[in-house]
């Protein structure tokens, strides 16, 4: 029904009690959601409003799909010693045996689906193959071995949720890491949180400076601090975060492409965005021609040898902790505040959270009426961004002093 007759602005601190209770566990979904527009978190899991939906195979049965296949492809190959000691016709029989697993639970009417239905879910199936080979092959040209799939944080996980109290009132985040790899070296284990993306989503600085997209950092701050006990007692190095394309985009090439110009185009289009320690050992470790020419990570080498790309220190990750936890002790304070302004973050007017939201209708936002107003995210380069890390934090423990 329609809700803006709601006042913007805050609720009472009554109302967000009856509404979340004095205790909110959220997921990384809800997190960004919070995030990105006060409003529709409120809409979504205060007044717990649902848009109507038409039946099909969309997009969370998509990510359901290829993350299940995925995940017991690769438990399945760890438990028969690895990857590395799998042929091509022996990874994809374990492939074809997961899908037919995921269809027998989940889609046991598939025969009786519409073509199309088939067709598209035949397409998917091929990709996954696709998508297979390109994880084994840059696991195989790297000392960094899966350690953990699926890896569960809060009361039915492996780890604990991440828990920040202010003031009697406690928030949760919850959720799974995809996979975590590991490599041990002089006594120390480097992790790296990888996490299956079958979107558009990417890892972006922009989102990262105004608290959107903060669940795998999140999760490889936990793992350095908490991961120990997980995995063999060894301190914990952060070695970095990789967002894994995991599902094949159309390519726009013309019909006369080579062979070796579509494999290269589709390559590409599965290269991994994220963050990693500026180290050469681990750029080595997690990719064996990392330091002469990369394939997979998301750096590059100049000429003269110097990498560059999405790189972070030991010390600029340390940093970066120290801003996460801040930005999680804001969105704390904002949900238990009852901020429920219609404040959606945009790149453009013609792109932002407004674009897709489901609660559009109900919202009637106008930028600039009332409360209503647009937070635009900049770009941000990576000096910018390790600029703004360091004035935040200085910022605050100047505040702490």
């Amino acid at each position: 029904r329609d809700a803006s007759h709601y006042t913007r602005g805050r609720l009472s601190r009554e109302a967000v009690h009856t509404l979340y209770g004095r205790s909110i566990t959220l997921s990384a979904s809800r997190m960004d959601k919070a995030r990105s527009c006060h409003f529709a978190y409120f809409m979504q899991y205060g007044l717990r409003a649902k848009e109507r939906t038409a039946a099909g195979f969309d997009a969370p049965q998509v990510g359901t799909f290829v993350h299940d296949v995925m995940e017991h492809t690769l438990r399945t190959a760890s438990e028969r010693g690895g990857l590395k000691t799998l042929e091509r016709p022996a990874l994809h029989a374990l492939v074809r045996r997961a899908i037919g697993a995921y269809i027998e639970k989940n889609l046991p009417d598939l025969d009786g689906k519409n073509a199309r239905f088939r067709y598209l879910f035949r397409r998917l199936c091929e990709s996954v193959y696709r998508i297979m080979d390109s994880t084994v092959e840059e696991l195989s040209d790297s000392d960094f071995e899966p350690l953990a799939f699926e890896l569960g944080f809060g009361a039915d996980g492996q780890l604990p949720a991440v828990t920040i109290r202010e003031a009697g009132e406690e928030l949760r985040v919850v959720g799974k890491v995809d996979r975590v790899d590991g490599w041990l070296k002089d006594g120390k284990l480097y992790l790296r949180v990888v996490d299956y993306k079958t979107g558009a989503k990417r890892f972006d600085l922009a989102e990262l400076r105004y608290g959107l997209g903060l669940q795998m950092l999140l999760y490889l701050f936990t793992l350095r601090d908490e991961g120990g006990k997980l995995f063999g007692g060894y301190p914990i190095e952060p070695a970095g975060v990789l967002y894994l394309p995991a599902r094949e985009k159309l390519l726009n090439l013309p019909r006369n492409a080579s062979e070796a110009e579509i494999e290269r185009a589709m390559h590409k289009e599965l290269q991994r965005s994220g963050m990693v320690l500026n180290d050469p050992a681990v750029l080595h470790a997690m990719e064996h021609s990392a330091l002469t020419s990369p394939c997979y990570l998301p750096i590059a080498v100049k000429k003269d040898g110097a990498v560059t790309g999405s790189l972070a220190s030991a010390e600029q990750l340390g940093k970066l902790s120290k801003y996460v936890d801040r930005l999680l002790h804001e969105i704390t304070q904002e949900v238990f505040a009852g901020n429920i302004d219609a404040d959606p973050y945009a790149r453009t007017p013609q792109l932002s959270a407004c674009t897709y939201c489901e609660f559009a209708s109900a919202c009637h936002f106008e930028n600039g009426c009332g409360s209503d107003r647009m937070e635009y995210i900049k770009a941000t380069k990576n000096d910018e961004f390790w600029q703004h890390i360091d004035e935040v934090n200085g910022k605050e423990a100047r505040s702490d002093g």
